[in-house]
């Protein structure tokens, strides 16, 4: 009894890792995407300023 108690426990642990890695290759993924997003706003944010400053200076 006290064995297979053991190997339940043994079970659940592995499993509990396996979701760990899981969990942690998600958020890896989700973070790249994020941080790709960040910088093509920054991208964007920096070519609105530059085409507001041209178009000042045409005038």
């Amino acid at each position: 009894m006290v064995r297979e108690l053991l190997e339940s426990i043994d079970d659940w642990r592995n499993r509990y890792m396996d979701l760990g890695y899981e969990l942690g290759e998600i958020i890896n993924e989700q973070q790249d995407v994020i941080v790709a997003q960040a910088e093509r706003i920054k991208r964007l944010e920096r070519a609105n300023w530059n085409l507001k400053k041209n178009k000042r200076r045409k005038r």
